[in-house]
C-alpha cells in the first residue's frame, strides 16, 4: 500500500515525449521579457541539464538554450498558504486590497495580516470566455506546473501539463479538449496581476526577520511565461516557457508552506473532464487542509461540492443539475474510496440528512 508523503523531495527517472530540441531562444529574446527577474530566471545550465533550483546565470550562461530532456513527476506540489487558499475565493478578484490573517503571535494572539491585491484588467477581460475566477480547476493546473517546475522543467508543453494533473506518465496522450481547458486556464491566470505584501510577517515571524528588510512586497502576473509554437515529429506543439517563478510558489516557498503527495494518487478511477477535474482537485485542497487543521471540522459538506457549478447550472433543468450531483456523488466516491485502498486517508463514511446526502466524514 503506497503512503502519503509530507517531505518536499521529489525524484526523477523518466523522460518525456522525446522532446529534443524544442526550441532555442536566444539571449536578446529572453531580456525583452517583460517584468523579467534576473535573481529568478528560470534556465538551463551550459550543459542543457535543467537546473535545480531557480538561481540567477550570467548572461554570457545564456547561449542558445534548449530543451534536451523533460522531467517526469513522482511527487506533486501543492501550495497550502493563506494567499492561495484565499484565491479560490470568488470575492478576491478585481475587489481591491484584502487583509488576510496567516497567523497569531504573543500570548494574546495576536493576528499577523497580509495584505493583497488581485486584479484584472477590464480590458483584458473582453479577451476571455471563461470564468475569470481562479478555480480549483485553475489550482489543479497550478499545482501541476509547480510540480514539473520543482523538478526542473522551465519548459513544458500542454500534454506534460496534463500528466502530471492527472498522475499519468508518458506515453499517455491526453484529449483535446482538456487541454484545450488546460490552454485557457493558462491564458486566464497570465492576465492576472497579484501584490502581495508580507512586511508583517517579515517584521513579526521570527523565522522570516531580517534587520536589512521593513518592507517586503511580491509583484508580478500570476504567470510570467512567453509562448512557443513548434514541429515536433510533424505534430505541433504549443510550449510554455516560465521566464520568472510563479508569484504564489515564491510566496509559499518562503512561508515553507507545501505539501507534497505522490503524484500517482491523482490517477484515480474516473473520467478526466473539467467537472471530475474540479471536483478531485477541490478534494484534494480541503482533505490536505483537514490534514494539516485538526481543530477543523474533519468533514467535507455535499453543498460545498455542488457550489463548485453554480455558475454551470443557472440555465440547467432541475432534471439535469439533479444529473449533475449524481454524477458528482459517484465521482466523490469513486476517489475516495481510491485514496483509502492508497493510504492517503484512513477512512470516510457519508452522512444523510432524510433522503439527501448531507456530508462525508473523513478520518485522515
Amino acid at each position: 500500500m503506497k503512503k502519503e508523503t509530507t517531505d518536499n523531495s521529489v525524484t526523477t527517472d523518466e523522460l518525456f515525449d522525446n522532446m529534443d530540441d524544442v526550441f532555442s531562444i536566444i539571449s536578446e529574446d529572453l531580456n525583452q521579457t517583460s517584468s523579467f527577474d534576473k535573481s529568478s530566471q528560470i534556465l538551463l545550465d551550459k550543459n542543457k541539464n535543467p537546473i535545480s533550483t531557480i538561481e540567477y546565470l550570467p548572461d554570457d550562461d545564456y547561449e542558445q538554450l534548449k530543451i534536451t530532456t523533460t522531467s517526469a513527476v513522482e511527487k506533486s506540489v501543492l501550495t497550502r498558504d493563506r494567499v492561495s487558499y484565499a484565491l479560490l475565493d470568488k470575492s478576491v478578484i478585481n475587489k481591491g486590497e484584502q487583509s488576510l490573517s496567516v497567523g497569531k503571535i504573543g500570548k494574546a494572539h495576536e493576528p499577523v495580516l497580509t495584505k493583497i491585491v488581485v486584479s484584472l484588467d477590464p480590458d483584458e477581460l473582453e479577451k476571455m470566455s471563461n470564468n475569470m475566477e481562479f478555480t480549483y480547476f485553475d489550482k489543479s493546473v497550478f499545482d501541476a506546473i509547480c510540480s514539473l517546475l520543482m523538478v526542473g522543467n522551465k519548459a513544458m508543453s500542454l500534454s506534460m501539463i496534463a500528466r502530471a494533473m492527472l498522475g499519468k506518465k508518458s506515453p499517455y496522450h491526453p484529449g483535446s479538449e482538456l487541454l484545450e481547458e488546460i490552454d485557457k486556464s493558462i491564458n486566464k491566470l497570465e492576465r492576472i496581476k497579484i501584490s502581495i505584501d508580507m512586511s508583517e510577517e517579515i517584521a513579526r515571524f521570527n523565522q522570516l526577520k531580517n534587520e536589512d528588510v521593513s518592507k517586503a512586497v511580491l509583484k508580478s502576473r500570476f504567470f510570467e511565461c512567453r509562448r512557443l509554437d513548434t514541429v515536433i515529429k510533424g505534430n505541433a506543439v504549443d510550449v510554455i516557457m516560465f521566464t520568472q517563478e510563479p508569484i504564489l510558489l515564491k510566496y509559499a516557498k518562503k512561508r515553507a508552506q507545501l505539501s507534497s503527495i505522490n503524484n500517482s494518487l491523482l490517477d484515480t478511477p474516473t473520467k478526466k473532464t473539467k467537472n471530475l477535474i474540479t471536483i478531485q482537485s477541490y478534494l484534494l485542497q480541503r482533505i490536505n487542509m483537514l490534514k494539516l487543521n485538526k481543530k477543523l471540522p474533519q468533514c467535507i459538506m455535499f453543498k460545498s461540492i455542488y457550489s463548485l457549478f453554480d455558475d454551470d447550472v443557472v440555465n440547467m433543468s432541475d432534471r439535469a443539475i439533479k444529473d449533475l450531483y449524481v454524477r458528482a456523488r459517484k465521482a466523490v466516491l469513486s476517489i475516495l474510496e481510491f485514496w483509502k485502498k492508497e493510504g492517503f486517508i484512513k477512512n470516510y463514511s457519508l452522512t444523510t440528512k432524510g433522503r439527501s446526502y448531507y456530508k462525508i466524514d473523513i478520518e485522515c
